[in-house]
């Protein structure tokens, strides 16, 4: 059963998750997504501002922000994570996404979603914005266009996150093919509940420094997950403790914008 919500503003739906993103998001009727990637990563601030003008010059509103993808330089301690969540949604909420809880007992409201993950090598000095996506009107049905947030091995909650990490620690081939275990059924629940599967995926993105590709076989391969392939991004995710995420995307056109 969907779980996903209808977002009219933006033309999307989206799956509810966390007050700094959401799980996925899906093009309604009518609409598709878009991506849009600098051929650098920008720093956020002036990403923001690159992300303005470019849907401005596109006639569309800033509700039509969707996804994006984040370069962190290093992963951030729990606190580290939450200080920088809530300035990074003031500007989501200027733009008439973010709605913070009120009253407080109520839900908070953010429709986009988003992947943020750290380079190894070759990083960055701040937090940039590596791509972003928004809907745009199509005269016909869009195929399978979607894009989910990064997932990590950790369980859905809100104790620390050492609390919840799959295998904390362990990074043994037994360890990692827990990790993965629980990032693809994630990632599968999410499918689901946006109403597509793994034959409708257009790309798999998996971000690790740890050697995987014994296990991508077992995992992945023999049973129908990775049709389109897997890039795989040797950075890791977000948080310190975490060592495996992933995300996935449909049809999905992709440009690229000067830096």
């Amino acid at each position: 059963m969907s779980k996903a919500i209808s977002f009219p503003a933006g033309g999307y739906r989206y799956l509810p998750a966390v007050f700094q993103y959401s799980a996925g998001v899906a093009a309604e009727p009518g609409f598709m997504l878009q991506q849009a990637r600098f051929l650098r990563p920008l720093p956020l601030q002036a990403a923001f501002r690159a992300v303005e003008q470019h849907l401005q010059a596109l006639g569309r509103p800033m509700t039509a922000f969707a996804h994006c993808e984040l370069r962190s330089p290093g992963q951030f301690s729990d606190q580290g994570f939450i200080d920088f969540n809530r300035e990074y949604v003031k500007t989501l909420q200027e733009w008439g996404l973010y709605q913070p809880a009120n009253p407080p007992s109520s839900s908070v409201v953010n429709p986009v979603a988003r992947t943020n993950v750290c380079p190894e090598h070759g990083g960055v000095e701040q937090v940039c914005m590596y791509a972003f996506t928004y809907t745009l009107p199509t005269g016909s049905a869009a195929p399978a266009s979607f894009m989910l947030s990064g997932g990590g091995d950790a369980r859905n909650g809100s104790e620390p996150y050492h609390e919840r990490i799959v295998a904390l620690g362990d990074t043994s081939p037994a360890g990692l093919r827990l990790k993965m275990a629980h990032v693809l059924d994630e990632m599968e629940q999410r499918l689901v509940e946006l109403g597509f599967g793994w034959e409708d995926v257009g790309r798999a993105q998996a971000y690790t420094v740890h050697d995987i590709g014994a296990l991508v076989g077992e995992m992945m391969a023999t049973r129908g997950r990775m049709r389109s392939g897997l890039t795989w991004h040797f950075a890791r995710p977000p948080v310190k403790g975490l060592e495996y995420e992933m995300d996935l995307r449909g049809a999905v056109p992709e440009i690229f914008l000067p830096a």
